[in-house]
């Protein structure tokens, strides 16, 4: 039978952070992570955790490089590169310069992309992220959760508390649902749009909320292929 079970050593853990913990793949982030939450970072981390905990300790000329791989990748599946006004914001962020117009304004690069005649890219479908177990709040030393019926109609499973053989902590009772919901498959989407955002991350001064920003776009720019990009940034981590 299924059980989650608390650590008897170490006692159970703050809520928040047995929350948090489970949040960012099974370790706690740094103050680093933490101060890039306006990013897109928690969004990165159900994709793959461990190549946010690996952006974050390296240094900023891996993060650069990872920022700027990025971006030239995105715009390459969207079918950007040889683009005239792109090309130019591609070589800006390979040498460190500000990017040029319509870059240097939102809505006059959106303008642009929209009165453009590009030719549509490979039809992909949109990112969906690995399937990762729910999350379960500690249960009491001497306790587990075990499912204590099949799974319901709507989808959800019951979970009570089940006292460990052995154990003697007082009686206690709780229960929860946890709902195994299949999200809708978004696409086929549309290429540009995720890529040019890829560009105007990698130029972020941080060069962490470069690295993860730009990958986050990226990522989504490949959609169902975002695989083949995410063995190529961490070929560029283990460097």
């Amino acid at each position: 039978m299924h059980k989650l079970v608390a650590d008897e050593v170490g006692g159970a853990e703050d809520p928040q952070l047995h929350y948090e913990r489970w949040q960012w793949g099974g370790r706690l982030p740094s103050k680093r992570l933490r101060g890039v939450r306006g990013s897109n970072v928690l969004g990165l981390l159900t994709f793959d955790s461990d190549l946010v905990h690996t952006l974050d300790v390296a240094g900023p000329e891996v993060q650069r490089s990872v920022a700027l791989l990025s971006a030239q990748r995105a715009c390459e599946a969207a079918g950007l590169t040889d683009v005239e006004w792109v090309a130019p914001a591609l070589t800006a962020l390979a040498q460190g310069h500000p990017l040029p117009p319509p870059f240097d304004d939102d809505d006059q690069m959106w303008e642009t992309l929209r009165s453009s005649s590009l030719v549509a890219g490979p039809t992909v479908l949109g990112a969906m992220p690995p399937e990762r177990p729910p999350y379960f709040p500690p249960p009491p030393a001497g306790w587990a959760w075990v499912p204590s019926a099949e799974q319901r109609d709507d989808g959800a499973t019951h979970y009570e508390l089940d006292r460990l053989p052995g154990s003697r902590t007082p009686m206690t009772s709780a229960s929860l649902l946890v709902y195994h919901s299949t999200p809708d498959v978004r696409g086929p989407i549309s290429q540009p749009y995720f890529a040019l955002p890829a560009v105007l991350a990698a130029a972020e001064p941080d060069p962490l909320k470069a690295a993860l920003d730009a990958v986050w776009h990226a990522l989504h720019t490949h959609g169902e292929h975002y695989p083949e990009l995410l063995k190529e940034i961490w070929a560029v981590c283990s460097v």
